[in-house]
C-alpha cells in the first residue's frame, strides 16, 4: 500500500487486542490511541509513562501519535510536554457536521 502511495493509521490503538507487534509489522505512518489515555492523563503516571514509551517508538520510527479525546487544560498541558504530535478532543474543536465544514481553494 505504502508503495503506491497510501498512508497507513492504526485507530484506536491500546483498545482491545492491539500490541506493539502490529506497530512493527506494518509500519503506520499514524497511530491514533485510543479515548482511555487521555481521560485523566495529568493524575495517571503510569498513563503518562506508556505514552511516553509510545511517544519515544513513534519517533525512532518517524510515526505520528495522535491522541483522540483531550478533553481538559490539566490533560493537554501534559500531553504537550510528553511530545505527542498530534491532538484531537472538544478541548481543542468540537467535532462539526461535514456540511458545515468550508473548504479553501488555494
Amino acid at each position: 500500500m505504502k508503495d503506491k502511495g497510501y498512508a497507513i493509521a492504526l485507530d484506536d490503538y491500546g483498545k482491545g487486542e492491539s500490541s506493539l507487534r502490529i506497530i512493527k509489522q506494518l509500519h503506520p505512518d499514524f497511530v491514533k490511541l485510543d479515548r482511555y489515555f487521555a481521560m485523566d492523563l495529568s493524575v495517571s503516571k503510569e498513563k503518562q509513562n506508556v505514552i511516553q514509551l509510545l511517544v519515544e517508538m513513534c519517533q525512532q520510527k518517524n510515526i505520528h501519535l495522535i491522541l483522540e479525546g483531550i478533553e481538559e487544560p490539566t490533560d493537554l498541558a501534559i500531553v504537550k510536554a510528553l511530545g505527542v504530535h498530534l491532538g484531537q478532543g472538544n478541548l481543542l474543536g468540537r467535532p462539526l457536521p461535514i456540511s458545515e465544514i468550508h473548504h479553501k481553494k488555494g
